[in-house]
């Protein structure tokens, strides 16, 4: 029998770019410059909230090494409409928030994320 993987929800602030209306986004993909204003507004992003966002993402890579398999892991943008509804449900005061079931662990300390996800795999 298998066991299907556990669910992580991260809420967290995602780096992106927005797109120009979809008329506009398509002339500027054609003309090669779409990636270019992309670039543009990623290096527009102060450098702290890069080294957070790389470390962030480390510990993302490590969870899914060390657990390989047996974890979905849904990042969810703390500025969506479903972000700010969690924020709120779930009282997310630092960010990332790592939400397992009824379980939440803010922050990036592996150390104790991984505890409280070993304790909901079987």
């Amino acid at each position: 029998m298998t066991v299907p993987p556990l669910t992580i929800e991260v809420v967290t602030h995602v780096l992106g770019s927005l797109d120009h209306c979809s008329h506009c986004q398509i002339f500027l993909d054609r003309a090669g410059l779409g990636e270019k204003i992309h670039t543009e507004d990623l290096q527009a992003y102060p450098p702290d909230w890069w080294e957070e966002w790389q470390q962030f993402s480390d510990v993302i890579f490590s969870l899914t090494e060390r657990f390989a398999g047996r974890l979905v892991i849904r990042v969810t943008d703390a500025q969506s409409p479903r972000g700010l509804w969690l924020a709120l449900r779930r009282r997310i005061r630092r960010y990332p928030a790592f939400l397992v079931g009824d379980d939440m662990h803010q922050g990036l300390d592996e150390v104790s994320l991984t505890r409280m996800i070993e304790t909901h795999l079987p």
